[in-house]
């Protein structure tokens, strides 16, 4: 079965190829070959590949930098994704896209379910452009999942825990934020979840995968530093300080180092799975990851 995966060497996609390309018949593509803001080059493509399944792993995902660069995330995380989901509904394929935890206010205080309604205007940019992608996906295709994911991490692009080990060696203080709840998600896991979903024939539509448990920015940190203190590449230093401050706070020290503020994120992200099978605990998946750096 021909399958098309877009953004190839990215964090999540860099997995997803390793879980397709065993048994499927995978064309593999990073950003220089297909510019996916360019729908004549989109439904070109499409057309002459003729996948079965596209799974779209592409995106701009600098939650802080879209405040300043609207126009672009707008139109890799919004506009593309209708073209693709126009070539899509053309040739009968399957499109599998990513969303975000963004798209909710944080407002509910429990978790959001795959039924919740996204915020009518989200908190950040980023948030923003990621729900006109799902509003575009739907309008184009009725063929399609459509996967929220929260605080992904893993090999093969940046994210929170190689920030806190690199941040960790070079400093003897981190501030990190305490009042941001959500749920980590192991690429590895998304990325086999992803193809089991697949693979179930499950109903079209709209799905939440993360690992299993929720936490916040800090208690998330602590864990990081103190898990991975304990090899042997941690003990040529001492362990740094992990200092709580809530977002505010967060801020004014961006603005005081002469930093951009950060975008204002969502309070309360938290994704719950009711639709398919339950991924594993963060802890347990991010041991694991934790393990492959030694």
């Amino acid at each position: 079965m021909k399958v098309l995966l877009l953004g190839s060497d990215g964090l999540l996609g860099s997995e997803l190829k390793k879980v397709f390309s065993s048994d499927y018949d995978i064309t593999a593509f990073v950003r220089e070959n297909l510019d996916i803001t360019d729908e004549k080059e989109v439904l070109q493509k499409v057309e002459e590949i003729k996948p079965r399944i596209i799974i779209n792993a592409t995106g701009y995902t600098s939650v802080d930098n879209a405040e300043s660069e609207k126009d672009l995330a707008t139109a890799v995380n919004g506009y593309a994704v209708g073209y693709l989901a126009k070539a899509a509904q053309k040739v009968g394929a399957l499109l599998v896209h990513y969303s975000t935890d963004y798209v909710f206010s944080g407002n509910k205080g429990v978790g959001y379910t795959e039924d919740d309604m996204p915020a009518e205007v989200p908190s950040t940019i980023y948030g923003q452009s990621k729900l006109l992608g799902e509003m575009e996906l739907q309008k184009n295709t009725d063929k399609f999942y459509l996967i929220r994911t929260s605080w992904v991490f893993g090999s093969g692009g940046k994210n929170f825990v190689d920030t806190m080990i690199r941040l960790g060696t070079e400093r003897d203080e981190l501030r990190v934020v305490n009042d941001q709840h959500g749920k980590p998600t192991y690429a590895v896991d998304l990325a086999k979840a992803t193809r089991d979903l697949i693979e179930s024939s499950a109903k079209f539509g709209i799905y939440h995968l993360t690992n299993e448990g929720d936490t916040t920015w800090y208690e998330y940190a602590k864990y990081i530093i103190g898990k991975y203190g304990t090899t042997q590449k941690w003990r040529k230093k001492e362990f740094p300080r992990i200092i709580p401050v809530n977002s505010e706070e967060f801020s004014r020290l961006h603005i005081v180092r002469g930093q951009a503020t950060p975008a204002k994120r969502p309070s309360w992200s938290i994704l719950v799975n009711t639709k398919f099978s339950h991924l594993r605990p963060w802890q347990e998946a991010l041991k694991e990851y934790l393990n492959s750096l030694i």
